[in-house]
């Protein structure tokens, strides 16, 4: 037998139930990009070919006022103002997005925060994303089928660290106990060489056109169903959109202890918890989509901090709480997670993001693996 043999490839299939959000951490000002409101379209642009633009329309200095205004949009600066038409404007656009009815120019531009893209600016999804909310959904797996008084020991060691102790390395399990148990490198149990997830490759996604991306903005609910809109846009995909990855599972390493049948049980069960523990605690908003609970995995920026945090299911609901809410008000001050014990919940607001005039969860995915 070859080591190819080992080799279980497959398609794995993420279908956004919610705008998803993976960010570059690039930020495009207000006054950068060109929001189209009879399109309903938002146009970021190809820098030096925009100021190559200006100088040959003897623009800058009109353009170096508009900068220095408060308020206005780029749009009405350089058709109105400017004169300009679509065809010299054209050339100077990187790419466009759907508004998802979200910017209002008279009302509400924002800073957008960009979705990462390739080099050649098409959208992807990391596979290492992937990767790590499926590392998740494992080690909630095992976590729920061990005997809950092994864990005892250390979570009174964690419980009893002084604050100024506990950092965001206390919040992430001894992963060795459950995923390091390959003992390849013997002396360092905590070396990611020891790790099963070795035997788990994931490819980045194909390319995910444009007319599948959208605008979306922040949404904050509380446990009564009220929503706070957060002044933060985000470039996101848009739901109902099939992004398709590559699944290498490696059986030489894994032997058996991990198929595509056991991953898809622990994202079903991790997706259970999060309803049962903390979705619990929320009503619904007003004309909130149902994103099911088939396969579910919450990913991405916005997904919230239960879906990606673990604590709860590793220290039990009520020390959870206790550790959770402690260590969000230490490191988000003035966002009153303090609070949070007395509510029953850390934290206490569940992310959501609109699209038109339709709410859905933040981040909320469907898997299948075939």
């Amino acid at each position: 037998m070859t080591e190819q043999d080992h080799l279980q490839v497959y398609t794995l299939t993420l279908t956004t139930r919610g705008p998803l959000h993976i960010g570059s951490g690039q930020k495009t000002p207000r006054k950068e990009y060109i929001l189209n409101p009879e399109k309903g379209t938002v146009s970021f642009l190809k820098e030096q070919a925009f100021f190559d633009l200006l100088i040959q329309n003897r623009l800058v200095e009109l353009f170096e006022g508009f900068c220095m205004r408060r308020g206005g949009d780029l749009y009405a600066f350089l058709y109105r103002e400017c004169g300009l038409d679509d065809e010299q404007i054209a050339p100077v656009i990187r790419y466009q997005v759907s508004t998802g009815g979200t910017l209002d120019a008279d009302h509400s531009l924002k800073d957008i925060h960009r979705f990462i893209r390739n080099p050649q600016g098409v959208a992807y999804i990391p596979g290492s994303s992937i990767k790590g909310a499926l590392r998740s959904a494992l080690l909630y797996q095992m976590i729920a089928g061990q005997d809950p008084r092994r864990r005892q020991a250390n979570v009174a060691r964690l419980m009893d660290m002084p604050m100024d102790k506990r950092n965001e390395k206390n919040l992430v399990l001894p992963e060795e106990s459950y995923l390091h148990v390959l003992e390849l490198e013997a002396k360092k149990p905590s070396n990611a060489v020891n790790s099963l997830m070795r035997g788990i490759q994931v490819s980045d996604s194909e390319q995910v056109p444009d007319r599948m991306m959208t605008l979306t903005m922040k949404q904050d609910g509380s446990r009564a169903g009220e929503i706070h809109a957060i002044n933060l846009c985000r470039e996101c995909i848009a739901p109902g959109t099939a992004i398709r990855f590559r699944l290498t599972l490696d059986q030489s390493i894994l032997k058996n202890r991990i198929t595509a049948q056991t991953i898809l049980e622990a994202i079903n069960a991790f997706a259970a918890y999060y309803r049962q523990t903390y979705e619990k605690h929320f009503a619904s908003p007003y004309g909130l989509s149902d994103p099911g609970t088939r396969n579910l995995l919450h990913l991405g920026g916005g997904s919230g901090f239960f879906a990606t945090s673990l604590a709860y299911p590793y220290f039990g609901e009520e020390q959870g709480l206790d550790f959770v809410s402690r260590y969000l008000s230490r490191n988000f001050r003035g966002h009153h997670h303090e609070q949070d014990q007395a509510l029953g919940i850390s934290p206490h607001t569940l992310k959501y993001g609109k699209h038109g005039q339709t709410m859905y969860v933040a981040g909320a995915c469907e898997v299948s693996i075939t």
